[in-house]
């Protein structure tokens, strides 16, 4: 697939960020990991990260600050 312009491209990543929201990830997005409990529910960014590639949140976390 080709992405003709710079809107498609995101289009795209917004997609799979919505995606995302309908499915549930393997670690708790309230925390829990190394004693960590968070007040906040994740953003779509750390929840995307969190589902798709199985990151607890601390991780998904620093992978969205970082890019």
């Amino acid at each position: 697939m080709t992405h003709e312009t710079p809107e498609d491209v995101v289009k795209w990543q917004l997609r799979g960020i919505e995606g995302a929201k309908q499915k549930t990830p393997k670690h708790n997005p309230m925390g829990g990991e190394d004693g960590v409990y968070y007040l906040f529910s994740p953003g779509p960014g750390v929840n995307f990260f969190m589902v798709e590639f199985g990151y607890t949140r601390r991780e998904a976390e620093f992978m969205v600050d970082i890019t």
